[in-house]
């Protein structure tokens, strides 16, 4: 999705830590006068030079490698990172906040559905729950600021996310599969893929956002998913091996690979509170597989 920001009078900031990858990410708009980059790390203090009006803050890794490789940068990004954003927020009382969390932090309890108010358990054992761990960590904090503090934030947990604005380096698992649809090669599902999700593609994603950020009330968190877009992995392996016209095949984890998986659970999230808000997701499941294949095969990832 474009953003022509030359239509409207707002400045833009786009945060992190690499300036190169940021001007590539966002060159259409580098000689916009109302588009600024920063190079910092998020765990490093936000400078109070400038009155933000308004923060989504999305730095994490977020993908399975990404645990397994780095787990103390995950938990430090997220937590670090996010006492940052909350601090400013603290200092600057009329400045709003929105933390992206996880549908992970719902952890197991058996269930397939989830509301807001539902919590499971997390295996603090396991390296990868570093990810789900931290994110709940972060949720309690903005709470925590917002009931002593008076900060104004609001938590919304992201179903899994797809698009054309995808990383190339990302490892999960909706991801590998458009990759290897574009390439033309067989899709490999690493388990039997039955655990049943809620997908939800990018634009409707950054409506949800939006619309959680201008109308969403502080304290408050929020699901972000689509009650249209909701699949188990080996389905969404099915339809985009369709797309590409190749098949899926199954394959063993490596070791890295394994560390990052998470255990196989259903997590299907209810957007009732979403939806209070106004909004509705546009993009189905297939629709949004379809539009994403089309777009990539354009750019080849290039």
């Amino acid at each position: 999705m474009n953003i022509h920001l030359r239509k409207f009078s707002n400045n833009v900031y786009a945060l992190g830590r690499s300036a190169k990858k940021l001007q590539s990410r966002f060159s259409n708009y580098i000689n916009n006068p109302l588009f600024h980059i920063l190079e910092q790390n998020i765990i490093d203090p936000i400078s109070d030079n400038i009155e933000f009006d308004f923060i989504f803050h999305g730095a994490s890794n977020a993908d399975p490698v990404s645990y397994a490789k780095y787990p103390v940068e995950t938990m430090a990004t997220n937590i670090l990172g996010s006492n940052n954003v909350l601090e400013y927020g603290k200092k600057h009382l009329g400045c709003k906040l929105l933390i992206m969390s996880t549908f992970e932090v719902y952890g197991n309890n058996g269930q397939d559905n989830y509301i807001e108010a539902d919590a499971g358990v997390i295996d603090f054992n396991a390296f990868r729950s570093c990810y789900p761990e931290s994110k709940r960590s972060v949720e309690i904090l903005s709470r925590c600021y917002h009931s002593e503090y008076n900060v104004d934030v609001c938590v919304a947990r992201l179903s899994s996310v797809y698009g054309p604005t995808m990383a190339k380096e990302d490892s999960k698992a909706h991801a590998q599969f458009l990759k290897k649809a574009i390439s033309g090669e067989n899709i490999v599902l690493k388990s039997n893929g039955l655990q049943k999700r809620t997908y939800t593609y990018v634009i409707d994603a950054v409506t949800a956002l939006m619309s959680v950020m201008f109308k969403g009330l502080a304290g408050e968190s929020y699901n972000i998913s689509n009650e249209k877009s909701i699949a188990t992995i080996a389905e969404v392996a099915d339809i985009c091996a369709k797309l590409a016209g190749t098949d899926v095949v199954f394959d063993i984890p490596s070791e890295l690979e394994a560390k990052g998986f998470s255990k196989p659970q259903n997590c299907i999230l209810d957007n009732t509170k979403l939806k209070g808000l106004g909004w509705t997701g546009s993009y189905s499941i297939n629709e949004g597989l379809l539009e994403t294949y089309n777009i990539l095969k354009q750019t080849l990832f290039h």
